[in-house]
């Protein structure tokens, strides 16, 4: 689907639904298996990706879904083939790197830790440290609970294995509240017992279940009417990793499926808006509203609900400086334009920038600029301190106004670095809840 803006935009949003497809270890042409070649091994990797380029048609296929399901192990010997003097082989290596990198942006962390007669603060420490997430231990509104842990943990994700610790050890999880820091925090309390429901790097918990009957009586005529509503608050959480710029103001009803076999609808629409995250964001919370169950029924056995994201990876950075030439810079699909330098008295900054890529502005358009960063180095390579930012689009692409302000007086800006995504993708996430309980009493 491609949606055109005026100017020299270009939105295009790409589903990607991944597969992973695994096969015996093949016997692969040209190739003698031996006992170094096993599967995943450097030499049997090598081999599928020379295969990339082979003149049979079901040979190159079948090492392109293998490579696929080996995932980010393969990317030395892909980044390689990249390089080739093969254009076929160039080509198609270059687009398995692109492949596997999206799904590696949407797979959740993963890790295996002995944790057993471990403190919880060293175990939270190594998970952070295994999946790329910033988890604090506590701060000046919670302290940490740090218990030994006595029994194994059961799970590898990152959220399930947050979780299990917290359960094990008498703490909770909640966002960092300073948003120049992104994370979570772990701190002592209830976790609570919330119906979960994880998806890659999303957690999903209902926080609440509402059921609300009521009753007006008209006495001018003597009618009266009933009403019963049901509603769940659900909470969005995703890793402080996951580099999450847009989503669905609403997730949208999948299935749900009582207990007593009767299937609920949505009273919602099944469109919804798009929503920019900002940066330090790593939660949000939704309503949904359901037709509501059958008193008879004391749990919904499923509940699924689709989302709708837009996250970026494989962040790359273009660094100018010679803040005074008006000439464009480029790199990869990127060319960024100084067209003003001001400095005031007190260290104080103000840049105008054009921006233009050959692709993509996403809907909402707010989200371009979501997805980038921008830092000012003085002379002397201390940064400056952001203070504001304006942004805009005109027939010339995109526009940015940013004011800075630096160490002091003295500060004299020397370099600007832009930091933009080489990979963006937009997936419907499907988070599947179960057994999930639900207020079942009547009034009298």
């Amino acid at each position: 689907m491609e949606v055109r803006f005026p100017g020299p935009f270009r939105l295009t949003a790409t589903l990607t639904v991944g597969a992973v497809l695994l096969f015996p270890p093949p016997r692969l042409r040209g190739e003698t298996p031996n006992a170094a070649a096993t599967p995943a091994g450097p030499q049997f990797v090598a081999a599928l990706v020379r295969n990339l380029g082979d003149e049979d048609y079901h040979v190159r296929v079948r090492a392109d879904e293998q490579l696929i399901g080996l995932g980010l192990s393969a990317r030395a010997e892909l980044e390689k083939a990249a390089m080739d003097d093969d254009p076929e082989l160039r080509l198609r290596a270059k687009a398995l790197l692109k492949r596997i990198q999206i799904e590696d942006l949407w797979r959740a962390g993963h890790t295996t830790i002995d944790a057993a007669g471990k403190k919880a603060s060293d175990i939270i420490r190594e998970l952070g440290e295994h999946t790329g997430n910033n988890v604090l231990l506590g701060d000046q509104y919670g302290q940490f609970d740090d218990q030994t842990l006595e029994t194994p943990l059961n799970s590898r994700s990152f959220w399930p294995l947050l979780d299990e610790i917290c359960r094990n050890t008498s703490n909770r999880l909640r966002p960092h509240f300073d948003p120049r820091e992104p994370g979570l925090v772990v701190s002592s309390g209830k976790p609570g017992d919330y119906p979960t429901a994880y998806a890659g790097p999303i957690r999903a918990q209902i926080i609440s279940a509402r059921r609300a009957f009521s009753e007006e009586l008209d006495f001018e005529t003597g009618e009266s009417e009933k009403s019963h509503t049901f509603q769940m608050t659900v909470q969005m959480s995703w890793e402080s990793r996951f580099h999450l710029v847009a989503y669905r103001s609403q997730a949208e009803l999948v299935a749900a499926t009582t207990n007593v076999d009767t299937r609920i609808a949505s009273t919602q629409p099944s469109g919804s808006g798009w929503n920019v995250a900002g940066s330090g964001a790593r939660q949000m919370s939704m309503t949904i509203r359901l037709h509501p169950p059958a008193t008879a029924a004391t749990k919904l056995d499923s509940l699924s609900l689709k989302w709708g994201l837009i996250a970026v990876g494989d962040l790359a950075a273009l660094e100018v400086t010679d803040l005074a030439s008006r000439k464009p810079h480029f790199k990869d699909d990127v060319e960024l334009r100084v067209e003003s330098v001001e400095e005031s008295p007190g260290g104080r900054c103000e840049l105008d920038l054009l921006i233009l890529r050959d692709v993509v502005l996403e809907d909402p358009q707010e989200a371009f600029f979501q997805e980038c960063e921008f830092e000012l180095v003085d002379q002397t390579g201390v940064a400056y301190r952001k203070q504001g930012q304006t942004n805009g689009t005109d027939r010339d692409g995109a526009r940015v106004k940013l004011t800075f302000v630096g160490e002091g007086s003295e500060s004299k800006p020397a370099r600007l670095k832009f930091t933009y995504p080489r990979i963006r993708s937009q997936r419907d996430v499907v988070l599947t809840f179960r057994d999930v309980p639900l207020p079942c009493g009547r009034p009298e």
